[in-house]
């Protein structure tokens, strides 16, 4: 089984490969409803303000980090019932198109669909089946100094 994931005391996942934090529940899971892009850069503000899983940095992710959690050997089930390729420590009955930070010259947003990996720029307003799923930078930890 793939050991990438691992689940935290907090609640929150480690991708031990990246080194970034991820919520297990996305904003559907969570809400019950689609969002569109401000809505969900809003999803963040909100998981930021209630400290979701201890922690106030919590964003949309990258292309990549987005492109990474797509694994085809990795199985949770959507609210449809439907297979999602991502790694089993995340929650099921999840939404299955997400959004990220990257938006290109025409002003659309890179997103990516977790059911067969495939991915498009799409506007800004758009909501139907995208929802959020948050990422945060694990902080490095300081180095400390031999002096007193």
């Amino acid at each position: 089984m793939n050991d990438r994931f691992r689940e935290n005391p907090d609640g929150i996942l480690t991708d031990t490969e990246k080194q970034i934090e991820w919520l297990p529940k996305d904003s559907y899971l969570d809400l019950g409803c689609w969002r569109n892009w401000q809505d969900a850069k809003a999803y963040a503000l909100l998981m930021n303000s209630i400290y979701a899983g201890g922690h106030s940095n919590w964003r949309l992710p990258t292309q990549e980090e987005a492109l990474g959690l797509y694994d085809p050997e990795m199985t949770v089930m959507d609210y449809k019932g439907k297979e999602v390729h991502i790694h089993s420590s995340f929650a099921p009955v999840c939404g299955y198109k997400i959004w990220t930070s990257e938006v290109n010259d025409e002003d659309k947003v890179f997103t990516l669909n977790l059911r067969d990996g495939t991915s498009e720029y799409l506007p800004k307003t758009d909501e139907k089946f995208l929802c959020a799923r948050l990422v945060r930078d694990i902080p490095k930890e300081p180095v400390q100094s031999l002096d007193p």
